[in-house]
């Protein structure tokens, strides 16, 4: 949209368009601006005044000298701290169990404060309507996206941004996809009984923003956060964040998912866009935790959020073909197989042959007087399917949640199937592979005595540049955890903290669907070294999901099939709060 273009809404804004069409915006235009539009917020307008406010104040800080005014990445923070001073004096806050003492088996929590008039916020599916639901435009909630690349200081170089610049690119080609929101300040603690998160927009006593939004420079609060809104892809060879999807087909783009690449693998890719760009971060789950909360007030317990979970299908083809780009199963095989999901089909024992490729049709056929289900991929070119290849489910491809009616929160049929990705405050997780980085490293002690237990030491790095598969000087001990023995464990409680790791300080019952504590289970290893924590969940991971659920005894450098690098995000590079 044109500056020519904009809305008149008083005198004062048609000054401020007149001076930037002239090209004599000053600083105290731009104070102005922001002031007008910070009266205008109401909770249910936030887009609609951003892409009206976003071509005045672009023009504005592309006057500037300073290159650091005129990227982006100023104006995205000019905005979120409008937005946030509109809010201002707002406290949304949330009750439940502290389950280390309180037994009432209860999962949801309570919504107090400003929060307490809302309604939980819609979990849309691929078929919902795009009704307005509050979360959509409070401003504790929006969110918006970007391609983006990593700039030393910690912030990003922002290249366009979806709604507002046609050159935004989904598909992650042109550069990374992330989603930018408000950096909220956040107040965690328990009373012995209930445990209590209040969010709030402007610092006070005894809050603390978030962990990945504080400057390096001078601890400062960074007004925007932002995370890599899609699991890992490799395109060019770079770990990306982008979705492939043209809108039209289940097509890729050309982006090939990132499958068994280690997290040491990962951060090699991500560093082919800057040498400032790092692999996934607890500070980057934060985040999307505590949104989850906010937004549908569940613990993630319930088993409202299994996710992708339990899609570990392995069969071998019913019929064999030449010259095909489908598979032939048995139709009970094929009522399991979902559009859209990514297969492999193929057999080690011919050398590896193999095709990928996601679901587009499905298909009743009849073969010789039996009845089969054709499964049809989106692959370039034809193969040909011998008795006993496997066909096998793998991750998902990125962006299968953008069916997602205005992106709302939700999964493809529904969030309780147990075999769909869902999308969180604006980003897509548990997409059948582990996001996989290298902050926090966890260093495991197996006791092997007569009552086995894992003790890890965390070590946390604050910056991107010295992430490595081991810890070295720039590595922080930031605490230790103990495990009851190795295997799943749930959670009964996370530590509460204000350096963003996601740490347990008490698990429970074993892996029996546990639906009294938190959704998420750790694995804890049976055997000594350094650890890398892959989030959320696989394929095969049944009810062990959930938000914080971590992997265990992985290490940096091994692979998996299931294993899926993810971009840091806002996690890069981050300072230490000292006002908490």
């Amino acid at each position: 949209m044109s500056a020519e273009r904009i809305p008149i809404i008083n005198k004062q804004l048609e000054e401020i368009r007149d001076a930037i069409l002239m090209g004599h915006a000053s600083g105290a235009d731009a104070v102005t601006l922001d002031a007008l539009f910070t009266a205008m917020v109401d909770g249910t307008n936030t887009t609609k005044l951003f892409r009206e406010w976003w071509p005045l104040a672009r023009a504005q800080d592309s006057l500037s000298e300073d290159t650091a005014v005129a990227n982006r990445y100023h104006t995205l923070c000019r905005w979120f701290t409008l937005i946030g001073k509109a809010w201002a004096g707002k406290y949304y806050t949330l009750r439940g169990p502290d389950y280390r003492v309180n037994t009432t088996g209860v999962t949801t929590l309570t919504p107090l404060g400003d929060l307490a008039d809302k309604t939980a916020a819609v979990l849309a599916t691929e078929t919902s309507t795009d009704a307005f639901d509050w979360a959509d435009e409070d401003p504790m909630t929006w969110y918006l996206r970007f391609n983006g690349e990593s700039l030393t200081d910690g912030t990003m170089n922002v290249l366009s941004v979806e709604g507002v610049d046609d050159a935004f690119d989904i598909s992650g080609n042109t550069a990374p996809v992330y989603t930018g929101r408000l950096g909220l300040f956040k107040r965690w603690f328990t009373d012995g009984a209930y445990e209590y998160k209040t969010f709030t927009t402007q610092y006070e006593g005894g809050f603390a923003p978030w962990a990945a939004d504080v400057d390096p420079t001078d601890n400062s609060h960074r007004p925007m956060n932002w995370q890599a809104t899609f699991g890992g892809s490799m395109y060019g060879q770079k770990l990306t964040s982008g979705s492939g999807f043209d809108g039209l087909s289940w097509e890729r783009n050309g982006n090939t998912t990132a499958i068994s690449k280690s997290a040491a693998d990962g951060l090699t890719a991500a560093r082919k866009w800057t040498n400032y760009d790092g692999v996934y971060s607890d500070t980057d789950l934060e985040p999307i935790l505590d949104l989850w909360q906010m937004r549908h007030f569940d613990l993630e317990n319930s088993g409202i959020l299994e996710g992708c979970t339990n899609y570990n299908l392995d069969y071998t083809v019913a019929v064999a073909e030449t010259d095909v780009k489908s598979v032939v199963l048995t139709v009970a095989q094929g009522e399991n197989i979902l559009i859209g999901s990514f297969l492999d089909v193929g057999s080690a024992a011919r050398g590896g042959q193999r095709a990928r490729g996601n679901v587009i049709r499905k298909e009743t056929v009849t073969i010789e007087s039996t009845d089969y289900c054709r499964v049809t991929l989106d692959v370039a070119s034809e193969f040909t399917t011998e008795s006993g290849d496997h066909v096998s489910t793998l991750p998902w491809t990125p962006g299968s949640t953008e069916h997602l009616p205005g992106h709302k929160d939700g999964s493809l049929y529904n969030l309780t199937n147990g075999k769909t990705p869902a999308r969180i405050a604006g980003v897509e997780i548990i997409d059948g592979g582990y996001a996989v980085g290298l902050d926090p490293l966890w260093s495991s002690d197996w006791d092997s005595s007569r009552t086995p237990k894992s003790i890890y030491t965390v070590y946390a790095v604050r910056d991107s540049v010295y992430q490595a598969s081991s810890a070295g000087d720039h590595h922080e001990n930031v605490g230790t955890f103990t495990g009851p023995n190795s295997g799943w464990q749930y959670i009964k409680h996370i530590q509460i903290r204000t350096d963003g790791m996601i740490i347990p300080e008490e698990a429970g019952a074993a892996n029996t669907g546990s639906t009294k504590w938190m959704k998420s289970a750790f694995y804890f290893s049976a055997s000594s070294g350094v650890r890398a924590p892959w989030r959320f969940a696989a394929l095969n991971n049944a009810g062990t999901a959930g938000l914080a659920g971590a992997l265990g005894y992985a290490t940096p450098s091994g692979a998996s099939w299931d294993e899926r690098p993810r971009l840091s995000g806002s996690g890069k590079k981050r300072g230490e709060w000292q006002a908490a």
